[in-house]
């Protein structure tokens, strides 16, 4: 996939954590959380390669979403769903 398929995608997948992650998927969905989050880390692990003119902003990204992901496991849910919203209101689509 190009750095733009991957960064739609990873805002899309961000959109879905905003109101899922880390409990409520809906039971005919076939994502779960852990399959969500990797899918996250996968993605985010592909696009932070490939980052040029956004690259100032690869640490920010990595400390919300492991923010994100410690707070998911944690049980504490608006935390991490409120890390997530930071990311996806950053318009990562738009990356470069």
């Amino acid at each position: 996939m190009t750095l733009k398929e991957n960064l739609l995608s990873f805002s899309g997948s961000l959109s879905i954590a905003t109101t899922d992650a880390p409990d409520d998927y809906p039971e005919w969905r076939y994502i779960t959380y852990e399959i969500h989050m990797a899918d996250l880390k996968e993605l985010w692990s592909k696009i932070r390669t490939e980052l040029t003119k956004d690259a100032h902003r690869i640490d920010f990204i990595d400390k919300k979403l492991q923010e994100a992901f410690a707070a998911f496991d944690a049980g504490e849910k608006k935390k991490g769903r409120d890390a997530v919203w930071e990311l996806y209101n950053l318009k990562i689509e738009n990356f470069r």
